[in-house]
């Protein structure tokens, strides 16, 4: 029966390309009904921003890293206020008082420093510093990027008297005599009013802490607690994952 049939010409049963079938396409109708378009997802909606994926990179890996073989746990502000202030203490008393001795400090004057220091301990002044390098570190791992975590004390007077000649002729050569070590850095500085009766100023920070900030000045602070335990204050609207 095939013989019989006829084909208009054609030797063969392929169909022309023409008429091959297609896959089913929305019609671009613009009265077609909005439903009849198929749905797309929406493009990585949930899904962090390029922004959001920079923001606390250095911060995400130093914690990736301790959380190795260390406990990291989320803490408040007054919670982080209140243990730096601890840490600054044991800071003060391990150090601060051998290196006022290293530049000859009398005693007594040590005592009036320590008393002025205790009074801003009531009322901390946590500030973020400069880049913190390998050579600052005091983590048991280093991570590049990352700031220092100040506790600041500002505008303790010293008597000139007290003062060696060496670092009065640095304060009125430079302008402050700045003495590093460990994790206190001192700042002796003019009285405010030079020439007057006012004493010297001396400014100390204390390294107790690593930090970070965006680009909209908010902050991330680690610090250790103990050995092996770490605590993490962040600013709101933060979501670093511990």
């Amino acid at each position: 029966m095939a013989s019989n049939l006829k084909v208009g010409g054609i030797n063969a049963y392929q169909p022309y390309r023409e008429v091959e079938p297609v896959s089913s396409y929305p019609r671009i109708d613009p009265h077609q009904p909005r439903d009849q378009y198929p749905q797309q997802e929406p493009l990585a909606q949930n899904e962090p921003t390029d922004q959001a994926r920079r923001r606390f990179r250095a911060m995400r890996k130093l914690i990736d890293r301790l959380k190795e073989n260390s406990r990291i746990v989320r803490v408040d502000y007054l919670t982080a206020e209140q243990e730096l202030c601890e840490l600054g203490r044991h800071l003060v008393e391990e150090e601060l008082v051998q290196q006022l001795l290293t530049l000859k400090f009398p005693l007594e004057s040590i005592e009036a420093i320590f008393k002025d220091l205790g009074q801003q301990l009531e009322r901390p002044d946590l500030q973020t510093g400069g880049t913190l390098t390998e050579v600052d570190n005091f983590f048991p791992v280093y991570v590049a990027g990352l700031l220092r975590g100040l506790l600041c004390f500002n505008n303790l007077p010293v008597p000139e008297l007290l003062i060696s000649d060496h670092i009065t002729n640095e304060i009125r050569s430079d302008g402050q005599f700045v003495m590093e070590k460990n994790r206190i850095r001192l700042e002796f500085r003019d009285p405010p009013t030079p020439g007057g009766k006012d004493r010297h100023r001396l400014n100390i920070r204390l390294l107790v802490a690593i930090t970070e900030m965006d680009e909209e000045g908010r902050r991330a602070f680690l610090y250790q607690r103990g050995d092996l335990d770490f605590a993490l204050y962040a600013d709101k609207q933060i979501s670093l994952s511990i």
